[in-house]
């Protein structure tokens, strides 16, 4: 049997699959990739410093006492993230501790695999462009740990970022609230809270980690809060919104509180839902950008038309174009 057959029946046959927002959004965006990332498990590495800042901003904010065990802090400067995600893909394929110790021919595939320095002729020029000794402190915490490694710098520049964030009165009014017994007082507040729902009718369900949110069960009142570090600045956010697709994170957060909620409480469809995003931009401005009704209305309808096309995607088995091609003849 095909490999690739071999896998797409092993994902069909495997319990329930419950998509995220990265992994819905990518359906969307290109089902193929999708295919190749979660059906046939051939997922690239993604180690994008943007992306791991973001994630330390959050652990900095939310969970501070867990950045030690969520982040390895190298010292030094960490290598470019093009350097990093090789030498992320190579830590897969050796248990080598020290950089001058790995393997020629895995260091040599990785670059292959990512296109990297392939202009140069020799491979002993392309070698050296990895196995240098300001990379060595970076692979031996890479290869001694599941987490993420940072740089001093990079742990400056997110605690920064985090104090920012926290020395806002408008979000820590939102935040500050303390998690207490649920029995014993009307709020109760989760931060990075995983969670997953079925759906009804349907061969899959959905899942993620919510940054927080808080039940205010005397007022009947929902809270989901997202928090967004970008590169660009608070007044370009709402094209980031649409461009990066957050309204379709903010719609999947809205059920799954929901649907965990209603686990709990009887009258759950007495309680609104308001969402909110934090943001902090590259000037370290920090504001609050409340959703009205309407708009977080529209984005579940949005989520059901979405929900629809994973629907056709996963029951066809065709992951060859994206849902509205395939259905309709699309003309410009």
């Amino acid at each position: 049997m095909n490999r690739n057959i071999e896998k797409e029946e092993q994902f069909y046959s495997n319990d329930k699959f419950k998509f995220s927002y990265s992994s819905l959004n990518k359906l969307l965006f290109s089902p193929s990739l999708f295919y190749k990332d979660y059906i046939l498990n051939d997922r690239e590495v993604r180690t994008d410093k943007h992306l791991v800042e973001g994630k330390l901003v959050h652990c900095l904010v939310f969970e501070p006492e867990n950045v030690k065990n969520k982040f390895s802090i190298v010292p030094g400067k960490a290598p470019s993230d093009s350097v990093r995600k090789i030498l992320k893909n190579m830590s897969l394929y050796t248990d080598a501790v020290k950089l001058a110790d790995v393997d020629d021919k895995v260091i040599l595939d990785s670059l292959i695999e990512f296109n990297l320095y392939q202009s140069l002729k020799a491979d002993e020029a392309r070698i050296a462009k990895v196995r240098t000794l300001d990379n060595e402190p970076y692979w031996e915490f890479l290869s001694n740990t599941n987490v993420d490694v940072v740089d001093q710098d990079t742990l400056l520049k997110c605690t920064e970022q985090a104090e920012f964030i926290k020395s806002n009165s408008d979000v820590m009014a939102i935040f500050e609230e303390v998690s207490r017994d649920f029995d014993l007082d009307p709020i109760e507040t989760h931060a990075e809270k995983y969670l997953n729902c079925t759906l009804s009718k349907m061969p899959f369900g959905l899942h993620g980690y919510i940054d927080y949110y808080k039940v205010n069960h005397d007022e009947k009142l929902i809270t989901i809060c997202d928090l967004k570090t970008t590169g660009k600045t608070i007044a370009d956010f709402n094209d980031t919104v649409e461009f990066y697709n957050y309204w379709l994170q903010a719609a999947i957060y809205c059920k799954l509180v929901y649907e965990d909620i209603s686990k709990s409480i009887d009258n759950v469809d007495e309680y609104k839902i308001e969402f909110k995003f934090v943001v902090i931009d590259k000037y370290n401005q920090v504001y609050t950008f409340e959703v009205t009704d309407a708009t977080l209305n529209k984005w579940a309808q949005a989520l059901s038309n979405v929900i629809k096309a994973a629907e056709y995607h996963y029951n066809e088995r065709n992951y060859s174009l994206p849902y509205n091609f395939l259905i309709e003849k699309v003309r410009l």
